[in-house]
């Protein structure tokens, strides 16, 4: 039995693996700003939208013969064009998210690290970019070594300060609402959410089984993603309320104390380390295979460029996480629901059978993610 359902079980590992990241420590500081209760709304609502989009695109991919990446149906649906400014979203929103991770990267190690060393915040963020650097060279082998540590140990970190905060939580902390700041955590739950791209992957993995199942493990995976996100912000902003910091953690330390600072701390430290590295060779690879660029300058490319934009001064958490959420996610949103809609409208589903999400929703999504990106845009220029 259990060997019948290993597939099943290793898709659903690899897609909470793929979107379980950063931007999950930035929830609760979104969410105590607009209001605990309207976050959480959000975060229900948008995660609704997600799924319908990984489901829509998890059709593209069991009616389409032959082994695709999201970037590869792009461009067979809705035309060459639209490839590139599919790799561009993903390279950009690559960059920003490794960006993300430089910053809480260095808030981490510099918790972990500066009682004994001291030292300022940055000289532990460019070091996170240079470990990790080093390690993208490597390559992908190394990084497939080390997945499913990394997804335990990330696990492990969120169950450890979820039962740890229970007894610090104030109830008064989640009564508090601010219609102002209701846009805050939508770009931050959209960049929280990523991984869009894991779905195709997930049918080599189903093998002969994907067309029953890659449906179930998509909402399988993404109702205990949610179900996650949902419990470790009730646990942060129960016990920080209004004082929840940008990455979750700072705040926290004052109120559960030494242990859990070097606990979180180390685990989150590694964990950062890892998933930087893997966004790097998923970037290198980009580089190598789309663009035909050699492995050194490729490198080069992929570890300076956060690296700079941290040396010229983009070190807000909340506002990268945002931007790269809401504009470049929202891109490959709208990407994917065209390339559902351009399947729909071909011979494929007078053939075989396709789930039919009906036009208004397509539209909708669209809709939604267009509105987000211009917001982004504007909120960030203003």
């Amino acid at each position: 039995m259990f060997h019948s359902n290993r597939p099943f079980l290793r898709s659903v590992g690899m897609m909470i693996g793929a979107i379980i990241g950063v931007g999950v420590f930035g929830l609760p500081y979104a969410f105590a700003q607009s209001g605990f209760g309207l976050g959480l709304l959000e975060l229900f609502c948008i995660g609704s939208l997600l799924v319908i989009l990984q489901l829509m695109l998890g059709e593209v991919v069991v009616q389409t013969s032959g082994h695709h990446r999201l970037v590869g149906y792009v461009e067979m649906y809705i035309g060459p064009f639209w490839k590139w400014i599919a790799l561009l979203a993903v390279g950009l929103g690559v960059w920003g998210a490794m960006l993300a991770y430089m910053v809480v990267g260095g808030t981490f190690l510099h918790l972990l690290l500066s009682p004994i060393l001291g030292g300022q915040t940055v000289v532990y963020a460019y070091a996170v970019a240079g470990i990790s650097s080093m390690l993208i060279f490597g390559g992908l082998k190394f990084a497939s070594a080390i997945e499913y540590l990394v997804v335990i140990a990330l696990l492990f970190l969120f169950t450890f300060i979820i039962l740890i905060s229970l007894p610090e939580i104030d109830v008064s902390n989640f009564m508090t609402l601010d219609i102002n700041q209701a846009f805050v955590p939508y770009g931050v739950i959209l960049f929280s959410l990523a991984g869009m791209g894991i779905v195709p992957e997930l049918k080599d993995v189903l093998g002969k089984n994907h067309k029953q199942q890659l449906g179930t493990v998509i909402v399988v995976s993404m109702g205990i993603i949610l179900s996650l996100y949902a419990l470790f912000a009730f646990a942060v902003v129960g016990v920080t309320g209004a004082e929840t910091s940008s990455v979750a953690f700072d705040g926290l330390v004052v109120h559960l104390g030494e242990t859990f600072r070097i606990v979180s701390m180390l685990l989150g430290s590694l964990t950062i380390l890892s998933i930087y590295m893997v966004l790097g060779i998923q970037l290198l690879n980009i580089f190598k295979f789309d663009f035909q660029m050699r492995h050194k300058p490729a490198w080069v490319l992929v570890s300076i460029v956060p690296i700079a934009l941290y040396a010229l001064g983009l070190r807000e958490f909340i506002h990268i996480i945002g931007f790269v959420g809401g504009v470049f996610g929202g891109f490959l949103g709208i990407l994917v629901a065209l390339t559902y809609w351009s399947m729909r409208r071909r011979g494929i589903c007078r053939e075989h059978h396709c789930i039919n999400f009906p036009a208004p929703l397509t539209w909708l999504l669209i809709l939604v993610f267009s509105t987000g990106i211009i917001w982004e845009i504007v909120t960030t220029l203003i």
